[in-house]
């Protein structure tokens, strides 16, 4: 990097000052130094035999000669002058010249000069005139040589400082010179090399924008638009063609991709922030091309927007491999589906077929009608194959009946017991007086069937497969705590639990997806849920899953009641007194640390005193050390040898009056169920509401002190 050409020509012109400056003092010394010596010679023959003392003493001798007074007088003179531009030419040359004793001595001449007719009157001997003019040439002589020596002394060391410091000078602006011509070139070489990177850096840029078919834009406030090289391929237009303003660009975007790209630049401009939009340029030869446009809001020092900068990718064959997947998954859906359904169909007209060539080989008429029976009733599951496929599509034209829980799950169990293996047990907790639903029965029942046969899949060796029913009232509390679209009001729930393997969480999410399936290869075409969740959303209900590894998996279908007069107006729950709660005190058992703080704080503000423990042993561990629990409220499912259940039965072993409340996401009677549990114990589901809880404490222990 180079100095500027002003600040080279003004060091320039500050060096050649400084050798001008050097220059003229040298003059002046050199001057200086030339006319002193011979002033110093002219007032020594001024004042000495061949000046003042010869014509003064030939003025005494020679009284008849005047004019040597004259002549003494001018020399005198002479000497005054010479000595003055002695003063003068040291001071110039910065010597304070000491003049002290010649002056002293041309003091004397002076009073020789006015006492010399005095002198002549006494008419002295020659003698006596050399010894007085003597004392006085020699007083004179030895002044002037110690003011010459003085001088020329202090004069000759200025001189060598001067010549020390020019020379100095001269190397300093030398070596100034050359270390300036060096810095520069080296600038020189440096300013090249960052050249070359810099053309290396852009010439890598603009590979890495081809290669990533990235271009680069910029705007400013007033409209003016900047376009790559790369964002004009990208849009198919030579230089020469390129929009110059952001309205001009506009152009290249189609009518319908404005919108969405005007309210993303808008937000951006408005948050001073990002934006990114994907939408399509138009080609001038027709085609377009998908683009990804990003930028962001420049702002000035006041923080106020200056213009947009940003980039355009061409993600055109993104967008084609995208689609592309998308087909090919939409393709092996259908076949899986495809294989599914011929598989399913495939049996059904094994069933119509044998029934058929039974009907033709057997002329029996007690045979025919069985034969005849058999085949329609395949025929009709054949039809309700159709109806779900359809239900999984929402799509399916419903028969809703008046139906009832209970009698539809018997009815199911008769016919579907036998593909249960027998090491599966079947276990039913079925509420009396259920409430009636209007639902399509043969979907309902295929439902059920659908629920079963997982379950069944999800204990290949063995376990307890469990059906309940209850009444459940739904308002919007339950549903914002559970995220459910539903309408509040009553449903009439079926859980149907198992014992199995349970599923992941990671899987857990997905079960209703439709063509999502753990099972193997040809056992199944993950579309049971999709069909079960199609027909409840359909028929205005809902569906549910509740599942822990290793534990097991609950589902449950509700079905809503609205309308049927066998059903009791809702009626929200209320509080009941808990002022006997004061003071009560409640072990709560609990591994969630969050929800065991939660149900902590609402129980501490009743006025209960909480105990909590985090696991089944631990909680067994408290109780065993003090007992003096008035209620032990616990989960289910909890890391340790002892769960909920397992809990109370080793509590009531030794206390059988100790009251329970069971809190869990699984099914309430799939886990209790069977366990020699009291049936006073409460079940409560979660997330459990407060007044639920709360009331089923006061429930527990009014029982226990009434």
């Amino acid at each position: 990097m180079q100095l500027p050409s002003w600040q080279r020509l003004l060091s320039f012109a500050a060096a050649i000052c400084a050798v001008l400056a050097v220059g003229l003092v040298s003059l002046r010394f050199e001057r200086a130094s030339y006319m002193l010596p011979r002033l110093f010679i002219q007032l020594e023959r001024s004042i000495g035999y061949d000046g003042f003392i010869h014509n003064f003493k030939n003025f005494i001798l020679r009284p008849d000669e005047p004019a040597y007074l004259d002549a003494a007088l001018a020399d005198y003179k002479i000497a005054l002058d010479t000595l003055s531009e002695i003063d003068v030419q040291a001071s110039k040359l910065g010597i304070e010249a000491d003049l002290s004793d010649v002056r002293s001595t041309l003091a004397i001449y002076r009073n020789m000069l006015d006492t010399a007719h005095e002198a002549r009157q006494e008419q002295l001997t020659i003698s006596q005139v050399d010894d007085r003019v003597r004392v006085s040439d020699v007083d004179a002589s030895v002044s002037i040589r110690k003011l010459e020596r003085n001088v020329l002394g202090v004069m000759n060391r200025r001189r060598e400082i001067l010549y020390f410091s020019g020379i100095l000078c001269m190397f300093l602006a030398v070596a100034a010179a050359l270390l300036t011509s060096y810095v520069q070139s080296n600038r020189r070489r440096q300013a090249e090399k960052d050249k070359l990177k810099l053309e290396e850096q852009e010439t890598f840029l603009l590979q890495a924008e081809r290669i990533a078919q990235l271009g680069r834009w910029k705007s400013d406030p007033n409209g003016t638009l900047y376009w790559s090289r790369a964002t004009g391929q990208i849009c198919g237009l030579d230089p020469k063609e390129f929009p110059t303003t952001i309205e001009g660009a506009w152009s290249f975007i189609p009518a319908e991709d404005q919108a969405k790209l005007r309210v993303a630049v808008d937000k951006a401009l408005q948050s001073k922030g990002q934006f990114s939009c994907l939408h399509r340029m138009r080609r001038p030869d027709g085609s377009t091309v998908n683009v990804i446009d990003s930028g962001e809001v420049i702002l000035d020092a006041d923080g106020e927007v200056k213009g947009l900068v940003g980039t355009l990718q061409d993600v055109s064959r993104l967008v084609d491999m995208e689609n592309e997947l998308r087909q090919s998954q939409k393709m092996e859906a259908i076949g899986n589906l495809a294989g599914g359904m011929a598989h399913d169909f495939n049996n059904i007209l094994a069933v119509i077929l044998g029934n058929l060539e039974l009907l033709h080989a057997n002329s029996q008429p007690s045979k025919k009608s069985f034969y005849i029976e058999n085949a329609l009733d395949a025929t009709r599951r054949g039809a309700d194959i159709t109806r779900n496929m359809l239900g999984f599509a929402r799509r399916s034209h419903l028969e809703p009946t008046l139906l009832q829980a209970n009698d539809l799950i018997r009815d199911v169990m008769n016919w579907s017991a036998r593909l249960l293996p027998s090491n599966i047990q079947i276990e039913t907790s079925l509420l009396a007086n259920l409430w009636k639903f209007n639902a399509d029965e043969g979907l309902a029942k295929n439902a059920l069937l659908n629920m079963i046969l997982n379950a069944r899949d999800a204990m290949p060796n063995g376990g307890r497969l469990t059906i309940e029913t209850a009444n459940i009232r739904i308002d919007d509390e339950y549903i914002a705590d559970r995220g459910e679209y539903l309408t509040p009001g009553r449903y009439v729930m079926i859980a149907v639990s198992d014992t199995g393997i349970g599923i992941a969480d990671s899987n857990l999410k997905k079960v209703f997806d439709p063509f999502f399936s753990t099972k193997p290869t040809g056992q199944g075409t993950g579309l049971g849920l999709s069909m079960v969740q199609g027909f409840m959303k359909q028929s205005g209900g809902t569906v549910r899953i509740y599942s822990e590894p290793g534990i097991g998996t609950t589902l449950k279908l509700y079905f809503n009641t609205e309308g049927q007069s066998d059903v009791p107006p809702m009626q929200a729950p209320q509080e009941q007194n808990l002022l006997h709660l004061k003071g009560k005190r409640i072990l709560l058992v609990e591994d969630n640390a969050d929800l065991v703080a939660a149900l902590e704080d609402m129980l501490t503000v009743a006025g209960l005193d909480v105990t909590t423990a985090p696991s089944g042993d631990d909680a067994m561990s408290i109780w065993s050390k003090k007992r003096a629990f008035d209620v032990i409220a616990t989960d289910i499912v909890m890391p340790g040898k002892l769960q909920g259940t397992h809990l109370a039965k080793a509590i009531r072993a030794i206390d059988p009056s100790v009251p329970f409340i069971f809190m869990s996401g699984y099914a309430n009677e799939a886990m209790v169920h069977g366990n020699g549990l009291q049936s006073t114990d409460i079940r409560l589901m979660k997330p459990v509401r407060r007044i639920d809880l709360l009331n089923s404490i006061a429930t527990l222990i009014g029982k226990k002190t009434g």
